[in-house]
């Protein structure tokens, strides 16, 4: 299961931690979507109040849904948990989705952030920020947002789901394709998200 709440935050306020779980709910839910497992292509959807677009893909078990998040959406998560300034307007710079994913098949099944590449025009490739990069930044200040973002490796067993924001560092508006693996039984599996783009803001 999810490692996503298993963290430790400098001076904590429980109201503001509630808060928090409470955007990344709201913005998970909202991306979840029926697609069949045998459907490998790429389902859009977009929020008729929001506006904010969400994606989804379910190949050979795995399901994979990002929804967008405005800058504005992420100064707000981060200011509500009394982030500085500083880590606010970091993080608020790079392209960010609310992610969930999900092990529908009937076995374990293992993938790894650091392998997924997020492709541009001009076939252009971007690493994505993992949970471990931002932690290693955020360490350094003596606070660590982790559980916000989305687990950098783990295996599902059949059931399990994990959630969580991923982040890329591309200008709002960026339009791309999400390129990721996971493995099960030694076997690699690829998937590619399709059409995704940035959420507008500054």
């Amino acid at each position: 299961m999810s490692d996503l709440f298993d963290h430790t935050i400098k001076n904590p306020d429980p109201d503001r931690c509630r808060i928090q779980r409470g955007w990344i709910a709201i913005a998970l839910l909202a991306s979840i979507s029926t697609a069949s497992n045998a459907d490998a292509a790429t389902i859009s959807h977009r929020n008729p109040k929001s506006g904010l677009m969400s994606w989804t893909n379910v190949k050979d078990g795995f399901s994979l849904s990002l929804q967008q998040l405005t800058p504005d959406n992420v100064r707000a998560i981060y200011e509500g948990m009394g982030a500085s300034s500083a880590n606010v307007d970091r993080i608020a710079k790079y392209c960010v989705f609310g992610t969930d994913a999900r092990n529908n098949a009937k076995s374990s099944i293992t993938y790894n952030v650091a392998t997924w590449r997020a492709v541009t025009a001009g076939h252009a490739r971007h690493r994505l920020r993992s949970k471990r990069g931002w932690q290693r930044i955020w360490s350094a200040e003596g606070v660590d947002y982790g559980f916000t973002i989305f687990p950098a490796q783990q295996t599902f067993q059949p059931g399990d789901w994990g959630e969580g924001f991923t982040t890329i560092k591309l200008k709002s508006g960026t339009r791309f394709n999400l390129i990721y693996h996971w493995t099960d039984h030694g076997h690699t599996h690829t998937a590619t998200l399709r059409h995704l783009q940035c959420a507008d803001g500054k």
